[in-house]
């Protein structure tokens, strides 16, 4: 791991901490803001969704952007984007305010994560880009962590001021890249020319990397119909309130994180990727199912801490699988995996919103189908043989 952590890896873990801390912020505070402008479940899933739309159209040309320009200017201009758009979420007044402020932090700040992404594989050899994904990935688990924890908490304050405070700890970090992040990738390395946004999102499904691509979107989409109903399926469920949804998304976090940082590197050192991702599926699957049968917030707990375990397995696993085997530009393939990812973030909450108006388990059958259907697909066209020690000396 030492090889792996040094001061721009860090600098860049950091950046990818604040994306995943910046997603998960609005969790735990979801049903509150739906009660504040009497909005629907379903309309409080649109306000995650068109985040997540945005990211879908304009990830992968900021990825493919950073490859032509370098990646230190796009991450700068995504943390910037990501602070103005958080702050003015803070001080809307309404649904609408809310909305394009969101749909506006989804075009720039989207702009940072397929970067930082791809530059932890610029500054990782072939043998240790798997401990690099799983620094990556802790650093979104550990957003995860200090994200709901802080909606929660600050929340007590007012519903805007936890923004506010991601939004001036974004700025202080888009400072910090500027002062402290040597470029990662070298002009000799980068593209010639830009490819057009289109032709980026359909080219991935075209290279040896479209099963993941494919594994991303189902299993972004079930996940993200647990994150987009469980506060308020909490709320109808068992009445809890708002600082304990947000320690269950932090318990969530801390599991994720732990199991990223202590497992992700001596697993994917004996399995192939495929096989890691199944695993994490099938903790998933069983996590969501459990939640249908939940009558008390210990049992939500330990099930929250099911699904995060999978969810830490799943995620630097595709990142690394992606990474390897790809055929395009590193920022390429980070862009076009998170416009996958942000297609599921579109599909999951809307749906789970839906579903949830209809009756409260509707969601977590959903999920647990999609994440069922992801892992089908693995085990039909994925390589679920483990590494052979030829191939574990490569690595």
């Amino acid at each position: 791991m030492k090889e792996v952590l040094n001061r721009r890896t860090v600098t860049v873990a950091v950046c990818i901490f604040l994306a995943g801390m910046g997603f998960s912020i609005i969790m735990p505070i979801l049903p509150y803001y739906a009660d504040a402008f009497d909005a629907s479940a379903f309309q409080v899933g649109l306000l995650m969704a068109v985040y997540a739309l945005c990211q879908l159209i304009f990830s992968p040309w900021w990825g493919a952007l950073s490859d032509r320009v370098g990646r230190k200017p796009i991450i700068i201009l995504g943390l910037l984007g990501y602070a103005i758009t958080f702050i003015w979420f803070a001080f809307a007044d309404s649904l609408v305010m809310l909305f394009i402020a969101r749909a506006l932090g989804g075009v720039l700040a989207c702009a940072a994560l397929p970067t930082a992404m791809a530059s932890m594989a610029d500054l990782s050899s072939e043998e240790d880009r798997g401990r690099a994904m799983g620094l990556a990935g802790a650093s979104i688990g550990m957003g995860m962590i200090f994200g709901p924890a802080l909606g929660g908490l600050l929340s007590s304050v007012s519903l805007g001021f936890p923004f506010l405070v991601a939004g001036l700890l974004a700025l202080a970090n888009a400072i910090a890249v500027i002062f402290f992040l040597e470029e990662p990738l070298p002009a000799e390395r980068r593209s010639p020319k830009l490819k057009k946004q289109q032709t980026l999102f359909l080219r991935g499904l075209r290279t040896p990397i479209a099963l993941f691509l494919v594994v991303m979107f189902l299993a972004s989409t079930s996940e993200t119909t647990h994150q987009g109903v469980f506060a308020l399926y909490a709320k109808g469920l068992l009445d809890i309130d708002s600082v304990r949804i947000g320690w269950a998304f932090t318990v969530a976090g801390l599991v994720s994180a732990l199991a990223q940082m202590m497992l992700i590197g001596p697993l994917l050192a004996r399995w192939r990727e495929e096989k890691v991702i199944g695993v994490g599926l099938a903790f998933i699957v069983l996590a969501f199912l459990l939640y249908t049968h939940a009558t008390g917030f210990l049992q939500l707990i330990i099930f929250m801490g099911i699904y995060a375990l999978g969810i830490a397995l799943v995620r630097p696993s595709l990142n690394a699988a992606a990474s390897r085997r790809t055929t395009m530009e590193q920022g390429q393939t980070m862009g076009t995996l998170q416009s996958f990812e942000s297609l599921g973030r579109v599909i999951g909450p809307c749906v789970g919103g839906i579903l949830l108006d209809v009756a409260l388990p509707l969601p977590y059958y959903w999920a647990a189908a999609v994440a069922a259907i992801a892992l089908l697909a693995l085990c039909i066209k994925g390589d679920l043989r483990a590494v052979t020690a030829e191939e574990g000396a490569q690595r």
